[in-house]
């Protein structure tokens, strides 16, 4: 089974699509410019989103109290880190989400009952993944590298650069309906992330949705 997390949320219409074909998780960006979300933005969007989807909130390089405020507010649930952040900083983050003991979150058996933390990692060489795997988020997240972008680079990845991981990890870079099979049958990750994949002028698409998921059925 090969789980799906759509990103970059950015209307009510697009969690309405979302509650129609039920991703596993969704992505609520909070970094750069394109999907990016403010926090009252995003809490108008978790409330439309259905409550069995889980909200990934997207962050770069973040100040840590921001992330605790949204997380323990109930307006996402699961963490994915996309910047520099180091060990020290992970643990700092579930030391601090502990001490605020949140009471609107939900537990995921998939994370057990760690804070689940998702940390993405740019791809250049394949030597990256072998080095975040010591991280000890819940599991890492392979896109495509770009020096001037953090993450949503919609450039697909090399898969024989992914050597055999340890953590579950999500597949990103550039998936559509039209090339997910063909990443699928050269590497078998946790779950696959698309955003632009399933757009249309900057929006998600009802058809372009509906074909994702018809080649999906096969994995899920």
């Amino acid at each position: 089974m090969v789980k799906m997390k759509i990103c970059g949320l950015t209307t009510e219409e697009d969690c309405e699509i979302m509650n129609c074909y039920h991703p596993d998780y969704c992505g609520f960006v909070f970094a750069g410019k394109k999907h990016r979300l403010t926090d009252q933005k995003a809490a108008l969007l978790r409330n439309v989103l259905s409550d069995t989807i889980p909200a990934v909130g997207v962050f770069v390089d973040e100040p840590i109290a921001h992330i605790v405020s949204l997380y323990t507010a109930g307006i996402i649930q699961i963490i994915q880190l996309h910047g520099s952040e180091d060990e020290q900083y992970i643990q700092e983050l579930r030391e601090k989400i502990k001490q605020a003991k949140p009471d609107k979150t939900r537990k995921y058996e998939e994370f057990g009952e760690e804070i689940p933390i998702i940390k993405a990692v740019k791809i250049r060489t394949g030597k990256e993944i072998e080095k975040a795997e010591q991280l000890s988020c819940s599991m890492l997240l392979l896109d495509a590298y770009d020096s001037n972008m953090a993450g949503g680079t919609g450039k697909q990845i090399d898969t024989g650069l992914i050597p055999k991981m340890n953590k579950p990890y999500i597949l990103a870079g550039g998936l559509n309906a039209d090339n997910v099979t063909d990443a699928l049958t050269q590497t078998r990750p946790y779950a696959v992330d698309i955003s632009s994949g399933v757009e249309s002028e900057g929006h998600k698409d009802w058809h372009k949705m509906e074909k994702l998921m018809l080649v999906m059925e096969q994995y899920r």
